[in-house]
C-alpha cells in the first residue's frame, strides 16, 4: 500500500518565480531520495500538491512544507492508502496555470478556494484535481501510471 497525501496552500505574497524554482529543485532531490513521487500545481498563487509514498516521509515532508515561508494556510484534503501510485516515476511534477490561461481548464479556480466557506468543498474537489492531474501525467507521455480513477 502506498500512502497519498494532497494539500492546498496559498504562495506568501512575493513568492515569484525563482522561489517556484527553487521548490520544485528541492523537493525533487528530497523526494527522489526519500522515495516519494507527486505533482504540484500552481494556480494563481494556490498551490495543490499530492505526495506519496511510505506515510511516515510522507508526514515528515508536509510537515517541512508546513514550516516552509512561502506557503500558507496548508489544508489537507486528501489523505488515504492506495493499492499503487497515481504519479509513479515523477519525483516531482509541476505545472503552473494563470486565470487568463484558457488553454487549459483546471477544475478548479483559485478564487473558489478563498471564497470557500467550508473545507468540505475542498475535499469534494480534491479527486477531480487529482483525476485531472493524472491525465497531465498521462499527456506528457509517462508511463505505469494506473488507469484514471
Amino acid at each position: 500500500m502506498v500512502f497519498q497525501l494532497a494539500y492546498f496552500s496559498a504562495a506568501k505574497p512575493g513568492v515569484g518565480e525563482a522561489d517556484v524554482h527553487d521548490i520544485l529543485r528541492a523537493s525533487s532531490a528530497n523526494n527522489r531520495h526519500n522515495g516519494l513521487s507527486g505533482m504540484l500545481i500552481l494556480r494563481d498563487g494556490t498551490f495543490f500538491q499530492v505526495l506519496e509514498g511510505e506515510k511516515a516521509h510522507v508526514e515528515e515532508t508536509f510537515r517541512r512544507i508546513s514550516r516552509d515561508p512561502r506557503h500558507s494556510g496548508l489544508v489537507r484534503v486528501v489523505e488515504t492508502e492506495r493499492e499503487e501510485r497515481s504519479f509513479p516515476g515523477w519525483s516531482m511534477g509541476f505545472e503552473k496555470f494563470m486565470h487568463a490561461d484558457a488553454s487549459e481548464e483546471t477544475p478548479f479556480d483559485s478564487t473558489d478556494l478563498s471564497s470557500n466557506e467550508s473545507i468540505e468543498n475542498l475535499r469534494q474537489k480534491a479527486p477531480e484535481l487529482i483525476s485531472f492531474m493524472r491525465s497531465l501525467y498521462t499527456r506528457r507521455g509517462m508511463r505505469g501510471a494506473p488507469p484514471l480513477d
